[in-house]
């Protein structure tokens, strides 16, 4: 087939039969008021179609592409972690109030609603954090309160930061975190991996005053999250004996103990010289097949009581 054979083919929509047949309603050999012009109407009409929907095609990919360049802009929310610190919370639960620093790499500003990490939960009860907003390129402080490692987990590799952009919508991106910084895994591993330091007295005490004695009751706290055990406690002041607790004690993963230990006076020359520092508890605390020792100077109010025991004895 030709085109210039006078026959339709595909593109050709709005004529049917032969160039010489006159069209529609011609004598055979007539080409009409307007054969000369028909071949041309036919190209002309074969090719149009085809352009038009090439030409529209173009105008609706390049609006589609620009639609989705700019929804890309808009999506793009990237959060670098920089430096982080934690500040044990009140209440002896083990959970840590924890202060970040994000900077919004993105292209837009968004608020920063909430942030997670495998290995951590949040203490029930806490309330939400106060929403963050973080323009583009710029360092802001987020804290999480109520924090608090879960030790039977394995270590976190990345913080979740979930964000809400300007039309309200929320999503989570992760975090690029620079570790020299003090990342998540750092306060992770502070909290889960035992070491000195980790189970301490927290005073002040509470006393028992009798003639002949005096008891003080002592909190004893396990900061990291795994079980330990206090195998050994030896109080010890000048001219002093002391009762310590039945052992070991058991601690669990931020646990927390009452320690009682009751005072009497066995050297009067040695007690009533006794000065306000000389108070000490030695203990040994174990883990696995690792003993750590440890020691709690006595404080201020409880060496007061007992010089005043000594007076009492011995004056």
């Amino acid at each position: 087939m030709t085109v210039g054979d006078g026959r339709d083919d595909s593109f050709d929509l709005g004529v049917v039969g032969r160039g010489g047949d006159g069209g529609i309603g011609g004598e055979p050999g007539d080409d009409g008021p307007s054969g000369a012009d028909e071949p041309g109407r036919r190209r002309w009409r074969r090719w149009a179609v085809p352009a038009v929907a090439l030409v529209a095609g173009a105008l609706i990919g390049t609006v589609v592409a620009d639609a989705r360049h700019d929804a890309a802009e808009l999506a793009r929310v990237g959060i670098v972690s920089g430096p982080s610190t934690w500040t044990p919370e009140a209440g002896g639960d083990g959970s840590v109030a924890l202060d970040l620093q994000l900077v919004n790499i993105g292209s837009r500003p968004v608020e920063i609603v909430g942030v997670e990490a495998d290995g951590f939960g949040v203490e029930p009860g806490t309330d939400p954090i106060d929403a963050v907003e973080a323009a583009a390129g710029v360092w802001v402080v987020v804290r999480q309160p109520g924090l608090l490692a879960d030790c039977t987990a394995a270590a976190p590799t990345s913080l979740r930061v979930r964000v809400r952009d300007s039309g309200g919508d929320e999503h989570t991106v992760t975090a690029d975190q620079h570790v020299d910084y003090g990342g998540i895994g750092m306060l992770w591993t502070e909290q889960c991996e035992f070491g000195g330091g980790y189970v301490q007295f927290a005073g002040p005490a509470a006393m028992t005053v009798a003639d002949t004695s005096v008891t003080m009751t002592l909190p004893l706290l396990n900061y990291s999250g795994r079980s330990v055990r206090v195998t050994r406690m030896v109080p010890m002041a000048p001219g002093m004996a002391a009762l310590p607790p039945e052992l070991p004690i058991p601690l669990d993963g931020q646990g927390t103990a009452q320690v009682e230990v009751t005072w009497s006076v066995e050297d009067c020359v040695a007690a009533l010289s006794m000065s306000g520092d000389a108070g000490l508890i030695e203990y040994s605390v174990a883990y696995g097949s690792m003993e750590v020792p440890e020691s709690y100077p006595l404080d201020g109010p409880t060496m007061v009581e007992l010089v005043r025991l000594a007076n009492r004895v011995c004056g």
